[in-house]
């Protein structure tokens, strides 16, 4: 199931997605999930299976709107590519309490 129909207050925290989200007994608990070590950055575009992305991120645009991750990565040559968007509800899933990652 997607995460955000199961989670509260999600934020990123720099890489970390952090959440407050629903156990199967209907627990409310805190879950943190590190993006980097999930999605990476191929030239400007985002890279599932890779790593390391927040390193490679212009900051000032690293946002959640809902699931969606929105931001502008560093091509290789050093230019800023436009603007990714990706629907983390897409990747991201609630089991019993805790963010995985499926891709």
């Amino acid at each position: 199931m997607a995460f955000s129909q199961t989670a509260q207050d999600f934020r990123l925290d720099g890489s970390l997605l952090v959440a407050t989200v629903a156990t199967e007994a209907g627990d409310w608990v805190e879950s943190v999930l590190d993006i980097n070590e999930y999605i990476g950055n191929n030239d400007g575009f985002f890279e599932f299976g890779g790593s390391g992305i927040f390193d490679s991120v212009d900051v000032e645009s690293w946002r959640l709107e809902g699931p969606l991750l929105i931001t502008s990565l560093y091509r290789l040559d050093g230019s800023l590519a436009e603007e990714q968007v990706i629907n983390l509800d897409d990747y991201i899933g609630n089991q019993d309490g805790v963010l995985v990652f499926n891709y």
